[in-house]
């Protein structure tokens, strides 16, 4: 009776292994995604003393990794934008908790009072 309880134990213990495993395996295969903003500034200490490095403290706080923060971009064609910024995420979902957490909706106020515009968007990229 003993070994049949053994049993029992070591294939639920070998199911939870293996959908936890299976779990973790789903996670990895999403891929990286890129968030790209292209940003018209029109008050430069205000943009860069206040709100860049608030706006980048929630970046690196939820995980991502600066690609590009530029001004010196050169055209190839159509317009180029005055600034350029591209982050790194694991996943898209972890790029979109960012931009909707407290902490970075809290910098938009500032962010508004700084530029003329901003045109930003998400792109998952491969793995």
């Amino acid at each position: 009776m003993k070994i049949c309880y053994a049993v029992v134990f070591a294939a639920l213990a070998g199911a939870g292994i293996g959908g936890l495993t299976v779990e973790r395996l789903h996670a990895q295969a999403k891929p990286p995604a890129y968030y790209v903003a292209e940003i018209d500034v029109t008050n430069e200490d205000l943009y860069n003393k206040e709100w860049a490095p608030k706006a980048d403290a929630t970046i690196k706080a939820a995980g991502g990794i600066y690609l590009v923060r530029g001004t010196n971009i050169e055209r190839i064609e159509g317009a180029a934008p005055k600034r350029l910024l591209i982050t790194k995420w694991d996943n898209i979902d972890k790029l979109t908790a960012w931009r909707e957490s407290e902490a970075y909706m809290r910098t938009l106020p500032i962010l508004d009072k700084a530029v003329k515009s901003v045109r930003s968007y998400a792109v998952e990229g491969v793995n």
